[in-house]
């Protein structure tokens, strides 16, 4: 898994002015890519040529430029997007099983927009497949799974007596009183699934904690999900962005297939709320700002806490200075697409949150 504690380290190690990013759409499905020489080879090749034209007198350069294709003359992964960051110190290979937006290679400061568009696009998601019997937990990540465990009910463990009959009572006049076990059979059984949903909620949270996991997506019947979700302390049920109608005979990789629209459905709806606040804050006066040169003198003040970059960001220059800068001022960064993307787009081509804004009279912070 990729954490951002990678992407500091690309960026604050020696020589870290002089890296070479790769980026490349390896993926053996593109009809490109079935050729004997792969069209990403191809590509690359090319690529690397007109960059060299570009740095015709850095030796640092051709150096880096030789051990890339001698890298990857030997890929032979099964990845659908491959990143690569060279400095003449160390290499760092990001084998990534979501495809790339597009090939692209870049040389000086480390680029990182198409790697932290991946990252957020297809954040860690935790998929809970539950009925009444059963629960497992399947960690989705870049559209990859793993199992993180599952949970059985024991209820067939227990000696529960079935008694649905009718038994004697006393008879009083033409009635008969006592009545049957069945109610209180019911009862001991719901009691039961109600313990089995409890104890699910808590694997859940200790996974989604032991993870850093904030997205949930509940599978399974759909009675079994809202169930489940009852048992959920507030807190738990919050990060649960979708309940999907999972079949529990599927495999891992195929719950994550069909899990994945509706994480994004959900991820896509929150950036088109996300923009609309920092919008509104923008033009309140409040803790918004749009537009680059504003963007820009934030970051340099340190009031930026998120940054949101449209994706994809057609200024090269832009996609690699501004997520640099974010990442030194102690921003997180939001990548945004489709209609939140417009928006962006619409309101100056960069947006940002604050910490706090300033008072222009004073020019001393206004703390919300």
């Amino acid at each position: 898994m990729i954490d951002l504690a990678d992407i500091h380290r690309l960026i604050s190690q020696p020589d870290a002015d002089h890296t070479l990013s790769v980026f490349l759409m390896v993926d053996a499905a593109r009809l490109e890519n079935h050729a004997a020489t792969p069209g990403w080879r191809i590509w690359l090749k090319n690529a690397l040529r007109e960059l060299r034209g570009q740095h015709p007198e850095d030796a640092t350069f051709d150096a880096l430029r030789r051990r890339c294709e001698v890298l990857l003359e030997q890929h032979r992964g099964h990845a659908k997007g491959l990143a690569l960051y060279l400095t003449p110190a160390s290499e760092q290979v990001f084998e990534l099983p979501v495809p790339l937006a597009e090939n692209a290679v870049a040389y000086g400061r480390a680029s990182l927009a198409p790697l932290l568009f991946a990252m957020d696009e297809y954040e860690s998601t935790l998929i809970v497949v539950v009925d009444q019997m059963r629960a497992r937990f399947i960690s989705g990540y870049m559209g990859g799974a793993q199992r993180e465990g599952s949970h059985v009910n024991d209820v067939e463990a227990y000696d529960f007596r079935h008694k649905d009959q009718m038994p004697t009572g006393r008879n009083q006049g033409d009635r008969t009183m006592g009545g049957s076990n069945r109610d209180a059979f019911a009862a001991t059984i719901g009691d039961h699934l109600r313990r089995f949903y409890q104890e699910v909620a808590a694997q859940v949270r200790q996974i989604a904690q032991d993870r850093g996991i904030r997205r949930i997506i509940l599978g399974g019947p759909v009675e079994s999900a809202h169930a489940l979700r009852h048992e959920m302390h507030d807190s738990l049920a919050r990060q649960v962005v979708a309940i999907v109608a999972i079949p529990q005979w599927l495999d891992d990789g195929a719950v994550m297939r069909l899990a994945l629209p509706a994480a994004l459905e959900v991820e896509h709806a929150q950036e088109v709320e996300l923009v609309d606040e920092v919008i509104d804050l923008a033009r309140s006066g409040s803790r918004g700002a749009l537009g680059l040169v504003a963007v820009e003198d934030c970051l340099a003040r340190q009031q930026v806490e998120l940054l949101i970059l449209p994706w994809p960001l057609a200024d090269a220059a832009l996609r690699d200075r501004l997520p640099l800068a974010a990442l030194r001022a102690g921003a997180k960064i939001e990548f945004v697409s489709g209609a939140a993307a417009e928006r962006v787009v619409a309101e100056g081509g960069v947006a940002a949150r604050l910490f706090y804004t300033l008072r222009p009279e004073f020019g001393e912070p206004a703390l919300p």
